[in-house]
């Protein structure tokens, strides 16, 4: 095998790892984005506190809430590992490649296309199934079951489920609008550059 069908076997591969990793990253992106610009309430506030590791957990919720919002902290914990990695990858990968800009421009737009594809499928799903994905969302990340709790609960009083409609809705649309943004800027700096193929 010739060095420039290996290079050209890397890169396809490198176009492939980053439409699977971009997505993730501009969905991780926008989580932390909306849950910073999201309004809460003080009870809510006391809560957030408590997951950021700033603040004790109000006494008032039960043994299984609180567990099941500590189980929620770590979930929150490994969720800003993943994203500073992929952060870094993603830096370390576009550093390594600033100057060929064509390579750039082509994992911007696939990365882009893969991001749209997957939030489309997912905002489709959620809109048909939304109780579903919900349920299965939990299933993945609290598979010990300690997460299904009465409407009168305090935990379920102080985030109802307009709360996380609210929350997966915008974070739908930010990380939609990010993935159009990947895909538009590849072509816009395609024609610009002057290739307008």
């Amino acid at each position: 095998m010739s060095s420039i069908s290996l290079i050209m076997n890397k890169k396809k591969i490198l176009v492939v790892i980053f439409s699977i990793v971009l997505p993730i990253f501009l969905l991780l992106l926008s989580y932390q984005v909306v849950l910073f610009f999201t309004p809460l309430t003080s009870a809510q506030e006391d809560v957030f506190l408590f997951l950021e590791g700033m603040g004790a957990l109000e006494t008032e919720f039960t043994e299984l809430e609180a567990s099941h919002l500590e189980d929620v902290r770590k979930v929150m914990v490994y969720a800003d590992y993943v994203f500073y990695i992929l952060l870094l990858s993603l830096t370390l990968v576009l550093t390594a490649y600033r100057k060929k800009r064509d390579f750039v421009l082509r994992l911007f737009d696939y990365g882009g296309k893969a991001t749209v594809g997957i939030m489309i499928f997912w905002g489709v799903l959620s809109l048909l199934f939304f109780d579903f994905v919900f349920a299965s969302f939990h299933k993945i990340f609290f598979p010990q079951g300690n997460w299904i709790f009465a409407p009168d609960s305090l935990l379920i009083q102080t985030f109802p489920l307009e709360f996380f409609v609210s929350i997966s809705r915008n974070i739908f649309i930010l990380t939609l609008f990010l993935g159009i943004i990947f895909i538009l800027s590849a072509h816009l700096y395609r024609y610009v550059g002057g290739d307008r193929n």
